[in-house]
């Protein structure tokens, strides 16, 4: 049933996608600038040790980790969800200003690291804004424009720094600084988009409501298939920028080309596989969606870590970058169709939490399989979880909670 275009609701919808759209812009400015700039400046300014390029790809887990906790403090103030999202944006850019100014290879880590954690909190908030905002049945399609917004943004700015770096590698503090200024405005549209407190302070902890969910046995499967799933691709993440940059593996590419390899062609393809994907997830079984994600992942990995030449790491990455598009649809949106009405936000913190489970020592374990064993072992170990959790997910398939709601 259409809303009357002047109703609250509808009103309501429009201030959300609107904001959400301008926020999504810079947030692609943000995310193709830490992708470019984060480990490629580790490896090649600073010399950075192993453990300090993983910790930096694993802050976001961290972050996902801490999930909980955070909503827990959130939930226990009277600030609507938009307004804490601008808060942690606003220490998200203090983050990148601090990374900037640095010279030491530890500091610029530890301030990525806590900008990582920051950023890391918004999508568990953002969901409760979406459940609110957006009916069943259309959240896939409202998102996935801005999604492709976001990446097409991302991929444009992927570009220019990389074209900026091959120039002179200094330039990536103002890189930096401009990101800095980005998460800022989204700060300031965040503070636009209608939104409620988390919940009412006589309401349980997020403390209970983690026990709540762990109870639904359907949910807890769906966490252990997303659990393996995430693992397989985790363990890559870092690794797809050392592979083709570092001189050890045979291909040493320039920083323009790197950033093509791996942010700039996923990009693209993550834009043009966005509404596909959206019209799947509103429409078909949750777990077959999902398993069709998983095997674009694992055929796009599987071969990226077995080629030298770059049109074959083009087109696995392009392959990776196709599921994406799906799997970040998916990965914020999955907890709609499962938890019960008003309590999306505490399954997505436990969602969120698990991430960070499998997020933080993911980097580590990757780093050590490909300095241990070599490239082409990660290609086989990231394959077996993801066929692993596709297999779950099959087992999942038949549950009425997974079904097209349309």
């Amino acid at each position: 049933m259409r809303q009357p275009a002047d109703s609250p609701e509808a009103l309501r919808t429009r201030a959300t996608l609107h904001n959400d759209l301008w926020r999504n812009l810079f947030m692609g400015i943000v995310e193709g600038g830490y992708n470019s700039v984060a480990i490629l400046v580790a490896i090649r300014h600073f010399h950075a040790p192993e453990s300090a390029k993983s910790l930096i790809a694993g802050g976001a887990a961290l972050g996902f980790l801490l999930a909980p906790a955070f909503l827990m403090l959130a939930s226990r103030t009277s600030m609507v969800v938009s307004r804490t999202c601008a808060v942690f944006m606003a220490g998200t850019a203090a983050g990148l200003f601090c990374a900037a100014r640095t010279d030491n290879a530890w500091a610029y880590t530890l301030a990525l690291v806590s900008t990582g954690i920051l950023v890391a909190q918004v999508p568990s908030l953002m969901v409760h804004v979406y459940t609110r905002n957006y009916r069943q049945g259309e959240r896939g399609r409202r998102i996935s424009g801005n999604l492709m917004v976001s990446a097409g943004i991302g991929a444009c700015t992927s570009l220019f720094i990389g074209r900026l770096l091959d120039h002179d590698l200094l330039l990536y503090q103002e890189v930096l600084l401009g990101m800095a200024a980005a998460c800022l405005c989204a700060s300031w549209l965040h503070l636009r988009i209608p939104s409620e407190p988390l919940r009412a302070k006589d309401q349980p902890s997020l403390l209970q409501d983690l026990q709540f969910a762990a109870k639904d046995r359907l949910f807890a499967w769906m966490l252990a298939a997303w659990m393996l799933m995430g693992v397989g691709n985790l363990i890559t993440i870092p690794l797809r920028v050392e592979y083709v940059a570092n001189p050890a593996y045979g291909i040493d590419a320039s920083n323009t080309a790197v950033l093509a390899i791996t942010f700039i062609v996923p990009a693209l393809t993550r834009i043009l596989s966005a509404p596909v994907w959206a019209f799947f997830f509103d429409r078909f079984n949750l777990a077959r969606v999902r398993i069709c994600i998983n095997l674009c992942f694992l055929v796009g990995l599987f071969l990226y870590f077995q080629s030298k030449s770059l049109v074959w790491l083009g087109f696995s990455s392009a392959l990776v970058g196709w599921a994406t598009g799906g799997g970040t649809l998916a990965w914020t949106l999955w907890v709609t169709k499962v938890a019960p009405s008003g309590r999306e936000s505490t399954y997505m913190s436990v969602h969120s939490f698990f991430t960070g489970v499998r997020g933080v020592p993911a980097p580590f374990v990757g780093y050590w399989i490909l300095t241990s064993l070599g490239p082409r072992e990660v290609a086989w170990v990231s394959a077996l979880f993801i066929a692993g959790s596709s297999v779950m997910f099959f087992r999942l398939a038949s549950d009425k909670r997974l079904r097209s709601q349309q």
